[in-house]
């Protein structure tokens, strides 16, 4: 256990198993005394990828200085202009899309 808020910081588990999807934070399965399992955040342990201690948050004058920079070196191959939206970018194809799917065999 590597976070220290939390209750069994610095204990050491004998690991089960270990679930990590990946759009939540998982957790791990381990064995706590003789025939018991905890439940532990994955975040507690230190098999979690490790967090950034310096958070950053974009804002609006670092947009703007971004937008300003990637114009002035040509960067930007679309119109800033937020008033238009539509086709301003829009670039087509020469070949058009076929109408049916391909067959392929089945054996």
């Amino acid at each position: 256990m590597t976070d220290p808020t939390h209750p069994l910081f610095g204990r050491r588990f004998p690991l089960l198993s270990v679930f990590a999807p990946l759009h939540s934070p998982g957790h791990v399965l381990v064995a706590y005394r003789e025939q018991l399992v905890l439940s532990i955040p994955l975040l507690a342990t230190n098999l979690s990828p490790s967090r950034s201690t310096y958070p950053t948050k974009l804002t609006s004058p670092a947009v703007t200085e971004l937008i300003s920079l990637a114009e002035q070196y040509g960067v930007l191959s679309c119109p800033t202009d937020l008033t238009t939206s539509g086709n301003a970018c829009h670039h087509s194809s020469k070949r058009k899309s076929s109408r049916t799917l391909p067959r392929f065999s089945r054996r």
